[in-house]
Order: structure tokens, then sequence, then C-alpha cells
């Protein structure tokens, strides 16, 4: 009924952002200066609502166009989807018996705020969501509030109430990718009901994207310290000497690293868009010779 696959999945998998606030296309942009344009084959963002986007997917539009995806579902935690991006798929894929049957794929049950569940659209019986699927293949349930009744980010506490939740949402959604999809398909995060204002959100989401668009270019303790730092908890005995060494191939200042501040810090200070190729030449220095 269910599917949960962990994985670290760079490289073939299409990222497609899709929002219909125009600020928030705009901060993605902002927040990812080197996945746009150049790299519009892994990462597209697409300003419109979920229905002009599926438009784009069924008429085959160069732009989107994929074999098979997932597509994230940020909502609540009791899988119910009757506002923003969820009531979105609701319509789209069959109404209120569509809601039904997806509530039954999580078991009806409580799912915390920064898990993820991964229920498979071929499974559904109803003849509309199967007409309307069009490659979407999986929808990612990743809840980011309880339930829509207050906001959750709070402006006295903006990292535990807004950068954190919305970089683990996003995290979460890359990381459950399932390994047969090569699209995904991710709205704004906690821009809705949670409150966050769209300059976190987007900056936590693009910080999440560009370390997994980095894939095995980085070791994976340095992309783990790099997340520490980013949320706030600069524990020393988490940074090994190794990664201190990898920080100096890559350019990258330890220094400004081990101060870095999520609200005022750049992502450009923890994360320079030439890490990618400093990457590609750091892969080279480890390859043994022939």
């Amino acid at each position: 009924m269910t599917k949960d696959t962990v994985v670290m999945k760079p490289g073939p998998i299409r990222i497609i952002l899709c929002d219909s606030n125009e600020i928030v296309p705009y901060l993605w942009k902002r927040f990812i200066p080197q996945a746009v344009p150049k790299n519009d084959k892994i990462l597209c963002i697409h300003h419109g609502y979920l229905e002009s986007l599926m438009e784009n997917i069924r008429t085959g539009n160069d732009k989107h166009a994929c074999k098979q995806y997932a597509i994230v579902s940020p909502g609540n935690c009791f899988g119910y989807l009757g506002g923003g991006f969820d009531l979105a798929l609701r319509r789209y894929f069959g109404g209120i018996p569509f809601e039904k049957w997806f509530r039954e794929q999580l078991g009806g049950r409580y799912h915390t705020v920064g898990s993820a569940t991964v229920v498979d659209l071929l499974n559904c019986p109803l003849t509309r969501t199967q007409q309307q699927r069009d490659g979407m293949r999986y929808i990612i349930h990743c809840p980011t509030v309880v339930a829509p009744t207050k906001p959750v980010f709070d402006s006295r506490a903006p990292l535990d109430t807004g950068y954190k939740p919305v970089f683990n949402a996003m995290w979460n959604a890359l990381m459950h990718a399932p390994k047969d999809i090569d699209g995904l398909i991710i709205p704004g995060l906690c821009t809705g009901y949670a409150g966050v204002p769209p300059a976190i959100s987007c900056k936590s989401m693009a910080f999440a994207l560009r370390l997994y668009l980095l894939g095995n270019l980085i070791s994976k303790d340095l992309r783990n310290v790099i997340i520490m730092y980013y949320l706030g908890y600069p524990y020393e005995p988490f940074f090994p000497d190794s990664c201190r060494e990898e920080c100096a191939l890559l350019g990258i200042d330890v220094d400004t690293l081990m101060k870095f501040d999520v609200q005022s810090g750049s992502l450009e200070d923890i994360l320079p868009t030439y890490l990618e190729q400093e990457g590609e030449k750091l892969q080279r220095i480890r390859r043994p010779s022939i």
C-alpha cells in the first residue's frame, strides 16, 4: 500500500518546482542561480497552478516532459486534502473519493510532521485517477502542519519554526523519491497555512536542493556537517578533520561555516556556486591512478 525508499538520487531525476505565488518562483531563481537556466534538464521552475503544469505535461511540453513522476503533498498529519496544494491534488485526482482512498493508504492514522510516506497511485481503483495520472506514479506525503488551525511560524523563533521545518520537509521529499521516477514535483513548502515567509521557505528549499544536486561530489560526512551548521547546531565533535581537509580542497572557509547564521548568512558562504566544478576536481584527485 505504501512504499518507503530512502536514496540519494542526484543526476537523472528532474526536479520541478511549482507555485502560483509569483514571489516564490522569483526567490527560487534567486537562491539557486547555478541551476537557472543552465541545468533546465535537472531543475525546472513553473510559475502557475498544478492544473497548468499538468496541462504542460499532458501536451508533451518538452520543458517538463518525464516518463514517471512523484509529487509532494506537504499538508497535514492526517492526510486530508482540503486546502492549498493538497486541494489541487484532490480536485485533479478524483475529488472526495480520491481523498478517502489516499487516507486509507496512510492507514487512517496520524503521521508526524517531518515524516514521509510514499503512496503508489497505480494501486488506486478509481477510474478518474487512472485517467488523470499522466505519468504521476506516486504522491509523497510530507506533513508540515498537524492541522491548518494556526500558523506554525513564529517571528521570534525563525530558525525553529521556519528554516528548520522547511529544510526537513524538503530533504525528506528528496530522500524518499522512489528509485523508478525521473521527475519530482515539489510546491512551495510551509508558505500557506504554516505561515512561513516565502524568503525563509525558499532559502531552505534552495539549500536542500543545492546540497542534493551536488550528489556524490562532496562526501556524506561533509554534507552532514554543512546541514548541522545551517540548522544552528555548531557541534565541533561532529566536524571531523577529514571534512576540514575537504573544505580546504573545495574552497569552503571553515571559520565562515562554523559561524554561519541562517538569518543573515548567504548560501554562497557555505555552498558557493562553483562547488560543482570544485567537487568534480576533488573526485579526480581522489580517483586512483591507473
